[in-house]
């Protein structure tokens, strides 16, 4: 007896079947998520880029503003003779409230005599140095110790001529007749930043100089700027 006929299936049944399956294995992919904006992060950035653009303006602003000053390069003494050895040069930010002498004029320094002692380092002013020695022959150099009221509020200056004018005591009456004075020049001035002090170094006649020195003592005086229109008093 023979066997009844196996039914065997058409080839493109079996290639379709195998193309389901393999679909079926392959791993779905998901799509990539939408990016979202963030308008913090981009304000951020362009904050970023402003500051940048400010920080690189001001720079440039502040390079343009530096100026060529005269500074002192080894100490020099007061009363020394300044050679061009003893000077250098610097650059600074240009400040109303600082006065140093321009790079381009150290010809009016160089073969000065310093005013005040000038270590390494100093910038040079027009009260740093003086064209005589101070105090000349037959002057002497007095220290004079006052307070901001006892003096201008405009500031002294080398070279003005100013009274030591003496004062009453504070209990006492005005005095009837003019005050004694004693005309001076005007050397340097300094400030003690602790006590606000201010020391007024001025040259007098050398007969006039102990005099002086005992009215300062007493604190019981007060300096006046003479006229600098005619250097007078």
């Amino acid at each position: 007896m023979s066997s009844p006929p196996t039914h065997q299936p058409a080839p493109d049944h079996l290639d379709d079947e195998f193309d389901i399956a393999e679909a079926k294995l392959e791993p779905a992919v998901a799509a990539p998520p939408k990016q979202r904006r963030r308008p913090a992060l981009i304000g951020l950035g362009v904050a970023l880029v402003a500051l940048g653009g400010l920080g690189a303006a001001w720079l440039a602003t502040s390079m343009s503003d530096t100026v060529d000053v005269i500074a002192v390069r080894a100490d020099v003494a007061r009363g020394e003779q300044i050679t061009e050895d003893d000077l250098t040069t610097a650059s600074i930010n240009a400040d109303p409230a600082l006065d140093p002498i321009r790079a381009e004029r150290s010809g009016e320094v160089v073969g000065q005599y310093a005013s005040v002692d000038l270590p390494a380092g100093t910038l040079v002013t027009a009260s740093s140095f003086s064209g005589a020695i101070l105090p000349a022959e037959g002057e002497s150099m007095v220290g004079v110790a006052v307070t901001a009221a006892q003096l201008p509020s405009e500031p002294l200056r080398p070279g003005d001529t100013v009274r030591i004018v003496d004062t009453p005591n504070p209990q006492d009456n005005p005095p009837s007749s003019t005050p004694d004075s004693i005309e001076a020049t005007v050397v340097s001035t300094t400030t003690d930043e602790e006590t606000g002090q201010r020391m007024v170094n001025v040259v007098v006649p050398e007969v006039r100089a102990p005099d002086l020195a005992a009215r300062v003592a007493t604190g019981r005086i007060v300096v006046v700027l003479g006229s600098r229109a005619t250097g007078g008093e």
